[in-house]
């Protein structure tokens, strides 16, 4: 490959990455202006590096794997699709005033968009378990994918970047995720707007233990898996509050 050919693939990763991490900024631009992510902030900083780190390591594992055992990737792209494809049908589940096309289009598009990441969702509400759904398969395969590079690269001749790369893809992932926790910890604009409205609070509140606990309140919270499926649920059926 020529300069030229380098260039490109390099420009066309960075285009990747910055898309993936510019699609919850675009969808947050509907919403009210104090709940949306600017441009140049550390929560935009922060779902780059996130975004980078996840879709870099699977492209990365992807391309390792398919340089030693080739169509065999075929295998694991098809797995991975069959357990997006019946975690997708399960959140139309939990959704109403969806067409029957829709629903078809989107079951059969967003798992191969899985694949890569977890960056498009159609269900309002909260996310945690459709992160760990989607991230705990992706991060075992990858796993798998990199112990056998590294069984390829100790026992058979192989080029001298295999080995360091199949590191890199069992180092990059979990960074994704530490980046992902700092950026729900600190930078999501919930938790911003939590801190302003606490802020008010503290001029007429006393400064309890129990308040400064409850100062201390992100989006990180403890959810069982039937209290978040119930807020779904409640988040895509509006009407059924009334």
């Amino acid at each position: 490959m020529d300069t030229a050919g380098y260039v490109q693939l390099i420009t066309s990763l960075l285009n990747t990455f910055y898309t993936t991490a510019q699609f919850p900024q675009q969808v947050r631009l509907q919403k009210p202006e104090e709940t949306q992510i600017r441009t140049f902030s550390v929560a935009t900083g922060a779902l780059i590096v996130w975004r980078t780190f996840i879709v870099g390591s699977r492209i990365l594992t992807f391309v390792l794997f398919a340089s030693m055992f080739s169509s065999w990737l075929f295998v694991v792209v098809g797995f991975h699709y069959s357990l997006m494809f019946s975690l997708v049908f399960y959140q139309l589940r939990l959704t109403e005033n969806v067409g029957l096309l829709s629903r078809m289009i989107y079951n059969v598009v967003t798992p191969f968009v899985y694949i890569f990441d977890f960056c498009v969702n159609w269900l309002a509400g909260p996310t945690r378990y459709w992160y760990v759904m989607v991230y705990v398969p992706m991060y075992c395969e990858n796993l798998v994918m990199s112990a056998l590079g590294l069984w390829y690269a100790f026992t058979k001749p192989s080029p001298g970047w295999l080995l360091p790369g199949c590191v890199s893809v069992v180092i990059m992932f979990p960074l994704g995720v530490l980046v992902q926790a700092a950026y729900y910890r600190y930078w999501h604009p919930n938790v911003a707007l939590k801190v302003k409205t606490q802020t008010r609070g503290d001029l007429d509140e006393p400064d309890t233990a129990l308040h400064r606990r409850s100062r201390q309140t992100t989006q990180l919270r403890n959810v069982r898996w039937s209290t978040f499926r119930d807020e779904v649920f409640i988040a895509n059926h509006p009407q059924s509050m009334l």
